[in-house]
């Protein structure tokens, strides 16, 4: 398995220029997974959409996805402050990596 990044800032990201950059995973040359995270002002880190194909799930890609953004972010975005908006299905993933619940919200739809 390759992760690939696309459009790392190679400096302190500043949000004026660098808005969204993230990971993929690929196995034979296929895109298993991919995780994402946007830069916002204030010095915040979003991380955004995590997600590996059905067919590809318990092979620790995801795992290996996150610690390719962790160590990323632990070196080029020391100060800042990470967020993320979490399914129920991966809150204690976060936990166990020192996330603390903010707190909760409901996704809202309606058919049009």
């Amino acid at each position: 398995m390759n992760i690939i990044g696309y459009r790392l800032p190679t400096s302190t990201p500043d949000p004026q220029r660098h808005s969204t950059c993230g990971w993929v995973a690929i196995i034979d040359n296929k895109e298993v997974g991919w995780c994402n995270m946007s830069f916002l002002p204030n010095n915040i880190l979003k991380f955004e959409d995590a997600f590996v194909l059905p067919a590809f799930r318990g092979r620790g890609i995801y795992r290996k996805l996150w610690d390719t953004r962790w160590n990323y972010v632990s070196t080029a975005c020391k100060g800042m402050q990470v967020i993320s908006y979490c399914k129920p299905s991966t809150q204690e993933f976060y936990k166990k990596r020192g996330f603390k619940e903010k707190y909760h919200v409901t996704l809202m739809e309606k058919q049009i």
